[in-house]
């Protein structure tokens, strides 16, 4: 089916019935009569083709032919004695042969000559190529190409198939005609062109396609051809010394029990079906003219005046001729008008056209690339208004509804002049409310979206906050994780300094305790640290204490004897107990030169040299 001339053919015919006033009459009546009747129902065939087995095949074939083309062939040697007098060649075996069988000297040579036999053995060396690895090539080709075919044609045939079903039935009465009209069409088409050019999986199709094709161009080599009269191997496989260890061989194998083991369709289809129902204004119009093309014909031939109205339309096409052979020839007397009025000749006139339609053309390119990139953008603006778009194509067809009664209402009203005034009023304004509805839905479906919106970002902000604040007080926990984490490491090194310095004292420190090594030295140090900022903080605390009771026992005197009633505290806090016997403090000097000695073994493992 040509659906290019049917379309042409189908919009020529509406040319000539598009301004008609009483055919746009009767397609308005027919296509409003019974249309919730009117169906198109198609069914349309999805298909999922799984790539594994074609990639796998594509892979097999590469040494498939490379194993083709090795042409493994097996010498047959066939021998028998023959009579000397039609031997034609004497070979190495033909010596042998004479040499153990003595029996075919008989004759007593004669004298002067050699000893001729009776016969001489000769042997027949033939190629023979039907070897076992190259009967099992195409044992697998054959299996191979029956597994393709089989997938390939159920899904061309399911693919490209058309299945389409249509149903009109309409009881139609209009200024006293009436028409009854019913058509039920179902068809059904294998391997549609239209659908082949556009079928979704296209490009796998004909992947399958190209390697069906090259299977069969492999069994069709002279190999495959000779090999072919052999009786066809039958499974299972003996895997032979080259089918194990020959890496092309090897592969064609592995090809074959790839697919002898393929228990799966290898595609998965799924069916869709589209229905049209009611028709649209468009649809509507083109099955309307197919009524009214019907009932012309069935009244044409019902009459019997084919030849009146084929007379009147050769009266019409002449007419036509001649006010277009009218027309041209005002044309071309304008056109040598202008070429006066211009003051040249026809050629520099003819140019000058030329040079404009080719500006016109160019203008035209560049329109057309507008417009594309404009349709880009309206599609692009479609997809984004999708919620709103559909409640705006109903007002739009409402509109375009409105448009097209409007202009046949005031046709008719022109001619019957004011008789319908009212009825016309009273429809605008009914459409006028519709269009009212549909702008309040429209304002409706806005401010929905809009809340909805609103409070999707405060929502988000809450949670952003929310976020904030966990991360602030999972900051100052680990603040305060840390600052435990210090005080108990500083306590820690206390306890381990305290223990030291109590073991040292009482001479229970072993040698077996190094401290030369890095960590060890280091470890030391932070307790000397740690050590040293409680020592300083608790002594200025015991300076103040200490101060507070002299000021306090100082002030108390004895009045009647006029001495001093102060006394030393007997309270004494034992320092040497918890720190150890205090040292005398070291002068300048010795601090400057003792530490030097005293830690001497840190600075040799400093520069590397300690051990």
């Amino acid at each position: 089916m040509d659906l290019d001339t049917y379309y042409r053919a189908l919009s020529a015919y509406r040319k000539h019935t598009a301004d008609d006033r009483d055919c746009a009459r009767l397609r308005k009546t027919v296509r409003e009569t019974d249309a919730d009747k009117d169906l198109i129902e198609i069914v349309r065939t999805e298909c999922v083709i799984n790539e594994d087995w074609i990639e796998a095949i594509e892979k097999g074939l590469i040494h498939v032919e490379k194993a083709i083309a090795e042409e493994r062939q097996f010498i047959r040697s066939n021998g028998e004695v023959v009579p000397i007098e039609k031997v034609k060649q004497v070979s190495k075996d033909s010596v042998e042969h004479l040499a153990r069988h003595g029996n075919l000297l008989t004759k007593k040579p004669e004298e002067g000559k050699g000893i001729v036999p009776d016969g001489l053995y000769t042997v027949e060396r033939l190629a023979d190529y039907a070897v076992y690895e190259n009967r099992f090539l195409y044992m697998m080709l054959c299996f191979l190409r029956d597994f393709i075919a089989f997938r390939y044609d159920k899904i061309v045939e399911l693919t490209n198939a058309y299945d389409g079903r249509l149903t009109v039935n309409k009881h139609i009465k209009s200024r006293g005609r009436e028409i009854r009209y019913e058509l039920n069409l179902s068809e059904h088409i294998k391997n549609d062109p239209y659908l082949k050019a556009n079928n979704p999986v296209r490009d796998k199709i004909e992947r399958i396609d190209l390697i069906y094709r090259t299977v069969l161009a492999f069994i069709s080599t002279p190999l495959m051809e000779f090999v072919s009269k052999s009786p066809m191997l039958k499974p299972p496989v003996t895997e032979t010394n080259v089918l194990r260890m020959n890496k092309n061989f090897k592969g064609a194998k592995e090809l074959y029990y790839y697919i002898s083991s393929y228990n799966q369709p290898g595609y998965t289809v799924k069916q869709t079906s589209r229905k049209i129902t009611p028709f649209g204004d468009e649809i509507g119009d083109e099955f309307a003219e197919t009524v009214a093309l019907n009932s012309f014909l069935a009244y044409e031939h019902g009459l019997g005046i084919e030849k009146e109205l084929k007379a009147e339309y050769d009266r019409r096409e002449k007419q036509l001729q001649e006010e277009e052979a009218q027309k041209h020839a005002e044309q071309i007397e304008s056109l040598k008008k202008r070429i006066r009025q211009s003051g040249g000749n026809a050629e520099e006139y003819m140019l000058l056209l030329e040079q404009r339609n080719k500006q016109l053309e160019s203008d035209s390119v560049r329109l057309g690339a507008l417009r594309t990139d404009f349709k880009k953008l309206e599609e692009e603006y479609g997809v984004l208004k999708e919620s709103v778009g559909g409640l705006k194509e109903q007002v739009g067809a409402q509109g375009r509804e409105i448009e097209k009664l409007g202009e046949e209402h005031g046709r008719e009203i022109a001619e019957l002049n004011a008789k319908y005034a009212e009825d016309i009023q009273v429809l605008n304004d009914r459409q006028t409310q519709k269009v009212e509805e549909f702008n309040a839905e429209i304002q409706r479906v806005t401010d929905e979206y809009n809340q909805k919106l609103a409070e999707q970002k405060e929502e988000c902000e809450q949670r952003v906050r929310q976020a904030e604040e966990e991360k602030y007080s999972a900051e100052n926990e680990c603040k305060d994780a840390k600052l435990l984490t210090d005080k108990i490491l500083t306590e820690k090194l206390l306890v381990e300094a305290r223990l030291n310095s109590v073991l040292h004292e009482n001479g229970m420190f072993t040698t077996e305790k190094d401290f030369s090594s890095q960590e060890s030295f280091d470890e030391i140090e932070k307790q000397y640290r740690a050590f040293k900022t409680f020592f300083k903080g608790e002594w200025k605390n015991a300076k103040k204490r200490i101060r507070r009771e002299t000021l306090k026992y100082g002030n108390n005197k004895d009045v009647s004897e006029g001495k001093s009633t102060f006394e030393p505290t007997q309270t004494r806090i034992d320092f040497d107990a918890i720190f150890g016997p205090a040292k005398p403090p070291k002068t300048p000097k010795d601090s400057e030169q003792k530490p030097a000695k005293q830690f001497k073994g840190q600075d040799e493992f400093k520069n590397g040299q300690g051990k």
